[in-house]
């Protein structure tokens, strides 16, 4: 099993690559957060499609992109890549 990782989107290996299946596991850094437990989500960092910028954005599929690092004012975020599901 993978361990999890500390998100640092400035250092190269600190992040996963754009498009990799990850989990992302995110713990308040106050209460004031909506909701008072630690929270996981999975989802991959994709580049904006629109721009030719190597900005980053959390992608979950449903739900729409998330800055990550508005995300990190409020959370420490831990990173773990997730194999693929295979269908079985």
């Amino acid at each position: 099993m993978e361990k999890w990782r500390e998100l640092n989107l400035t250092a190269k290996y600190g992040h996963p690559e754009p498009e990799e299946l990850v989990a992302l596991r995110m713990v308040p850094k106050t209460g004031l957060v909506c909701g008072s437990g630690e929270r996981y989500e999975i989802g991959h960092l994709r580049p904006d499609p629109r721009s030719k910028s190597r900005k980053l954005w959390w992608d979950t599929g449903h739900w729409g992109s998330d800055d990550p690092v508005r995300m990190k004012q409020h959370f420490e975020i831990w990173w773990c890549p997730v194999p693929k599901y295979d269908g079985y």
